[in-house]
């Protein structure tokens, strides 16, 4: 297997942008004949084009494995990827999930619509792809079902979101995994298809696969490196501007970055509000039992961060220093500032009507009190600045705000774009449960069990964590 990732579904994603963000009359002189009206339009249909292309490569990237995918997506098939394979239907996935809140929101997510544990049943539609339509359960063997009608995927026909305790055989994996919360993978980076001396990809577990709470999958999360498929370049005259594009739009492990920051540089509080009775409605990375939360108690989350500074990745992960991101997570109007999903940006028209203007989305987390403590106060922002006479380059972000604070009014706040994978997309080709195997093409940078991967260490139960 290749050590650099390939993006392929990306790439794509810039490549239908860019057409549709150009559509425009093929002779030069036409721009002159439009009228100021004709142009606002042209440019208001591109963007919404745009827009409606992000949302149908975001469904479809959360549902299958896109990697052969091209600008001719809508004629083609994939394989479903999300959750397991039912083993009394291959055409059925089940994604364990430990609450009906967390069910619900799961769905929410994925089609980005508003509803809850309440919600009886949701229809989402889509013209060029299909439809899915939830449904709440009331059997007691699953929380909610989803039936999937898109023919891009004609081998996802169901999904069922449930408890390992909701199934015949409860799923939940005996020893430990081989990856924990914190644990830093890296693999080299490249630039143009040329590696990059020195440089890395550093990609933290935010999700770890964890037999007590039936997750049998990691998930992890790069904010220091981007891919050339993740970057739109756009030059005028002497200039240039580097946006992010194809990011994703994954809430649940943006958020558990958050969380895990939190924990690990806050990692007393962390507990107190875990432990809190008042704090009832306050997820614990996203559907964590809470009674569980000796297995990543306030001694754990210590251990975590000291092996951090240890290995020195708070520069290598983030591109600042511990104290730096500490003070902004601490900070009411600062917290942790994510850039996802990607732009929008109709350059055709940049001496046009305003055509300067360049649309980015933010994920800021800060932290609250009750359901909204440990990092869960969220705001979901699309910012819209003119990139004239502004630097903006998201190839290096943190500390290094010269690149980018201008699109933010010189606010001082740090920022990093975001891309979340799974074990599966990162490399692996097995379950990483009680087995040695580290994610192919990847190299520990750090692990929580270092020195104790053996198939007899992962054997032994999960430890909980004492001073």
């Amino acid at each position: 297997m290749t050590m650099k990732k390939q993006y392929n579904l990306w790439l794509m994603a810039a490549l239908v942008c860019g057409l549709s963000l150009g559509i425009t009359s093929c002779k030069d002189d036409d721009d002159n004949e439009m009228s100021e009206k004709e142009k606002e339009e042209q440019v208001q249909q591109a963007l919404e084009q745009q827009a409606l292309d992000n949302a149908r490569l975001s469904v479809l990237d959360q549902l299958a494995n896109m990697s052969a995918s091209n600008a001719d997506y809508l004629n083609q098939t994939f394989e479903p990827t999300i959750g397991m394979v039912d083993a009394n239907d291959a055409n059925t996935r089940i994604v364990n999930t430990n609450t009906m809140e967390a069910a619900a929101e799961r769905f929410a997510n994925l089609v980005d619509a508003s509803i809850d544990e309440n919600t009886p049943s949701y229809t989402w539609t889509d013209e060029k792809l299909g439809t899915m339509t939830y449904t709440k359960s009331s059997d007691g063997k699953s929380w909610a079902t989803v039936d999937v009608n898109i023919k891009q995927i004609p081998h996802l026909q169901k999904i069922i979101y449930r408890s390992p305790e909701q199934a015949d055989n409860n799923g939940k994996f005996s020893g430990r995994a081989y990856y924990r919360f914190g644990d830093v993978i890296y693999r080299p980076a490249y630039r143009n298809n040329n590696r990059l001396e020195g440089t890395n990809e550093y990609w933290i577990c935010v999700r770890p696969a964890f037999g007590p709470e039936g997750k049998e999958t990691s998930h992890w999360a790069c904010v220091n490196f981007l891919p050339d498929e993740n970057i739109f370049t756009y030059e005028y005259q002497n200039d240039e501007w580097h946006v992010p594009t194809g990011l994703g739009d994954n809430k649940e492990h943006m958020q558990n970055l958050a969380e895990l920051l939190y924990a690990m540089l806050f990692p007393e509080e962390w507990d107190s509000n875990v432990r809190r009775l008042s704090n009832a409605k306050l997820p614990m990375f996203h559907d964590f039992d809470r009674a569980k939360v000796e297995y990543h108690n306030q001694f754990f989350w210590k251990k975590v961060c000291e092996n951090w500074d240890e290995h020195e990745l708070w520069g290598k992960v983030f591109n600042t220093t511990k104290e730096d991101l500490k003070k902004q997570l601490a900070d009411p109007k600062g917290g942790l500032r994510l850039l996802y999903n990607g732009y929008s940006w109709y350059t055709k028209m940049a001496e046009f009507l305003g055509g300067w203007n360049c649309t980015l989305w933010e994920a800021t987390y800060t932290n609250g009190t009750g359901a909204k403590a440990n990092m869960h106060n969220a705001q979901y922002s699309k910012l819209k600045h003119s990139m004239k006479d502004i630097d903006f380059d998201c190839r290096v972000m943190g500390k290094e705000q010269d690149n980018y604070i201008g699109f933010f009014d010189k606010d001082n706040k740090m920022r990093w774009c975001v891309r979340i994978a799974t074990d599966v997309q990162l490399g692996s080709h097995d379950w990483l449960h009680t087995t040695k195997d580290c994610i192919a093409g990847t190299y520990d940078e750090y692990i929580y069990y270092d020195g104790q991967t053996s198939y007899k260490d992962l054997e032994q139960n999960p430890e909980i964590s004492h001073p």
